[in-house]
């Protein structure tokens, strides 16, 4: 008896099913990647419209900032506003002048006031270094205890930098004669500082009815001075 062969060319259950899912996938894919290569077209297409809409704007504004200030320009007076200059920079120098400006009566001052009875100075001499005023004096002191004494004062003084007594010896009166260095404190020569300090003057609440002031003498007279008169209570 002869075996029976049954040939097909279909292939059964799985084989076909997974055939299709295959291109079921495939598709897919296809489709999923050409949505998403769209989209960022389009994204791209939209941002390129922002960016030169945005460039549009700031030239519109650009161009109207320009115009107003042409028009303000046309406002204002360029000889006035060159006049205020100049007299800015003269303020401004003016102002650097007076901060390094010295004044020495306040030195004069503190030396009055804080050298000893039995110290005196002969010679004094100043000059300007990078380290500020320099000071030089001699003088004359009635022993030696006198000049320690005097030395540590001025040791002591907030107002003299570096101090440095020298050169001491005896003259033929028996007095210690001896040389003095020191830098001033800015603080102390500065006209600013002086300008600063000086006391604020008030008026009277007398009515200024009540006040006469007497006119100066000429300079062939003798000088009067300018007195005033308050009313009587």
């Amino acid at each position: 008896m002869e075996p029976k062969f049954q040939s097909s060319f279909i292939p059964k259950g799985p084989l076909a099913t997974a055939g299709i899912v295959s291109r079921i996938s495939r598709e897919s894919s296809r489709s999923i990647l050409g949505t998403l290569a769209v989209f960022i077209f389009t994204f791209a297409v939209l941002l390129s419209l922002g960016v030169f809409g945005y460039e549009l704007y700031l030239n519109q504004n650009i161009k109207k900032m320009g115009v107003d200030l042409n028009s303000a320009h046309a406002t204002l007076e360029p000889e006035t506003i060159t006049k205020i200059s100049r007299l800015d920079s003269r303020i401004v120098s003016t102002g650097k002048l007076l901060d390094r400006h010295i004044v020495l009566s306040p030195l004069f001052t503190y030396l009055e006031n804080s050298t000893l009875k039995t110290v005196r100075f002969n010679e004094f001499q100043y000059k300007a270094t990078d380290k500020g005023l320099e000071l030089s004096m001699r003088g004359q002191a009635r022993g030696y205890a006198a000049v320690a004494l005097q030395s540590e004062i001025f040791n002591k003084s907030p107002y003299f930098k570096q101090p440095i007594f020298a050169d001491l010896d005896l003259d033929d009166k028996g007095n210690v004669t001896f040389s003095f260095k020191a830098y001033v404190d800015p603080t102390l020569v500065s006209y600013k500082e002086e300008v600063d300090n000086l006391p604020t003057v008030t008026a009277p609440n007398a009515p200024l009815s009540a006040v006469t002031i007497l006119p100066t003498a000429t300079s062939s007279s003798t000088a009067k001075s300018a007195t005033t008169t308050a009313p009587k209570p």
